[in-house]
C-alpha cells in the first residue's frame, strides 16, 4: 500500500511539473475546422484546465475531483475567476454537466472518485484579460450551492503561461 501510494504521489508530482504546451495543432479531415487543444494545467487541488481553439473560437475545459460527492452544474452556471487586479471573470456553462465516476489503476489497486467536467466559451476580452493577469481565486456554482479554491501562486503563473500559448 505504501508504495501505491508513493507511486501516485510521484506521478501527480511529475504531472506538475509538465510544461505547458500545445497538444494539438491540426485540420480536423472531417469537418475542415482548425483544433489547437493545450495540456492540462493544475488550477488548484483536484481542479484542472485545458484550453481548447476551434476555428478561431476559444474554449476552457475544466475537470474538477469531486471525490466521493457528485456534483452537478446546470447550463449556464457561473464559473468564476478573481484575478490579481481584483477584477472578476465570470464565465457560463455551456452544457449541463454531472460528474461521472472515473478510476485509475495504480498497480493491482484501483482508485475511484467521480470528475465534473465542464466547458465555457472565453471571448477575446477575456482571454486577454488572463493573458495579463494572475489568477488569484476560483468559484463554480453547482446544483448544491459552490465550490471555491485558491490558487497558489506556483499555478497561477503556471495558468499565465498557459492562457500566453494562444495567439
Amino acid at each position: 500500500m505504501k508504495r501505491i501510494v508513493f507511486l501516485f504521489i510521484i506521478s501527480v508530482f511529475f504531472c506538475n511539473i509538465s510544461a505547458q504546451k500545445i497538444t494539438k495543432n491540426e485540420k480536423d479531415e472531417f469537418t475542415g475546422r482548425q483544433v489547437i487543444e493545450t495540456s492540462w494545467v493544475s488550477i488548484s487541488d483536484g481542479f484542472t484546465c485545458q484550453i481548447r481553439v476551434i476555428d478561431g473560437f476559444t474554449f476552457l475545459k475544466a475537470g474538477f475531483n469531486c471525490g466521493d460527492h457528485v456534483y452537478a452544474m446546470e447550463d449556464g452556471a457561473d464559473f468564476m475567476i478573481k484575478l490579481d487586479n481584483d477584477s472578476i471573470i465570470t464565465l457560463a456553462n455551456l452544457e449541463y454537466s454531472i460528474a461521472k465516476r472515473e478510476s485509475i489503476r495504480i498497480g493491482s489497486s484501483n482508485i475511484s472518485h467521480f470528475l465534473l467536467s465542464t466547458r465555457y466559451r472565453l471571448t477575446d476580452e477575456f482571454l486577454n484579460e488572463l493573458k495579463n493577469n494572475k489568477i488569484v481565486k476560483v468559484r463554480f456554482v453547482t446544483t448544491d450551492g459552490f465550490v471555491e479554491r485558491d490558487v497558489s501562486k506556483g499555478n497561477s503563473g503556471k495558468l499565465l503561461k498557459l492562457f500566453n500559448l494562444i495567439k
